[in-house]
């Protein structure tokens, strides 16, 4: 069987659209690449190996190719404890991935929920309680009322 890339390009320009959209800003594809890309590895380094490979078990091939692009094998998940550590990490990433001007008219917060929300079409409720159980408790309200968007 042959592996269809043009149907992933189109289910990965086409979260992307519907993610711009929901950020409000349908013009700035290349920014909200940026930023879907900082949240997931964000997430990525703060949950284990193993809630990693779970996760990326129900991601759509164009989704784990941006999960997986640059990842560094990490003992222990990164020491995020509260909602604004979370968000710095993303800003960090989005400076280190090109995105220097951070003037959205949403918070980063509101961001990071939107962005989950919107991977949130493809991970289970019991996926996403996992990966809410890996989370210290003051970040524990930033991922879940990411689903309830």
């Amino acid at each position: 069987m042959a592996i269809n890339f043009e149907k992933f390009a189109q289910e990965g320009n086409e979260f992307l659209n519907n993610l711009t959209s929901g950020l409000g800003h349908p013009e700035e594809e290349g920014r909200t690449g940026i930023i879907l890309r900082a949240v997931m590895h964000t997430l990525r380094e703060r949950i284990t190996i193993s809630e990693s490979l779970n996760l990326l078990a129900q991601l759509p091939m164009f989704l784990k190719g941006i999960y997986v692009d640059g990842w560094r094998y990490r003992e222990k998940p990164l020491d995020l404890k509260s909602a604004e550590d979370f968000t710095n990490e993303v800003k960090k990433h989005q400076a280190h991935y090109g995105e220097r001007q951070f003037e959205w008219e949403k918070s980063t917060e509101e961001i990071v929920k939107i962005v989950l929300n919107h991977l949130g079409k493809y991970i289970s409720d019991g996926e996403f309680e996992d990966i809410i159980a890996q989370m210290p408790k003051p970040l524990k309200g930033l991922i879940r009322e990411s689903r309830d968007l």
